[in-house]
């Protein structure tokens, strides 16, 4: 079975995170998301290259290095809201598409990923559901709220079909 990471290679993993994180410096809409890494980057582009390795079905370099990611638990200092899952995502998809990563594999990283970040939520929000963990239904079954996200904010070519 082909996995993301055999259609993007190590290579493309790079240039996800590259660019995802140089968007979250250079785009004012990305401001508060950006706020909650501190100073400096490195850490975070290290960790997440490591983390998309092998979530995308290539080698496990996080689990090798820091073990089970742990994900909810290691995000807790952090207070992930609505407004940080929605700028993540955008991000994310913002880099999908500058670097022209095919439709088809962008838009199956992106509702996956969608579920991850919703899944990071920690504050309550009562006019917003509590978060679900990723697995909790069907990927696509939020799609029309992922693709109203990334309309909010400007990212256009993804999921069209939902709005």
């Amino acid at each position: 079975m082909t996995t993301i990471y055999d259609l993007i290679g190590s290579e493309g993993v790079d240039d996800i995170v590259t660019r995802f994180y140089d968007l979250m410096d250079l785009e004012p809409q990305y401001a508060e998301l950006r706020a909650v890494h501190g100073d400096t980057l490195d850490y975070a582009r290290d960790r997440l290259f490591k983390f998309l390795s092998g979530w995308l079905g290539g080698p496990p370099l996080y689990e090798e290095a820091h073990g089970h990611p742990r994900l909810r638990q290691r995000h807790m200092p952090f207070a992930v809201d609505m407004q940080t899952r929605n700028q993540w995502i955008a991000c994310f998809a913002q880099a999908l598409s500058e670097l022209e990563i095919r439709r088809d594999v962008a838009e199956a990283v992106l509702v996956r990923l969608f579920a991850l970040g919703d899944w990071m939520r920690n504050q309550d929000e009562p006019d917003y559901p509590p978060p679900q963990p990723p697995m909790a239904g069907a990927p696509g079954a939020r799609l029309p709220e992922l693709a109203a996200v990334l309309k909010a904010y400007g990212v256009a070519g993804f999921f069209d079909a939902a709005v």
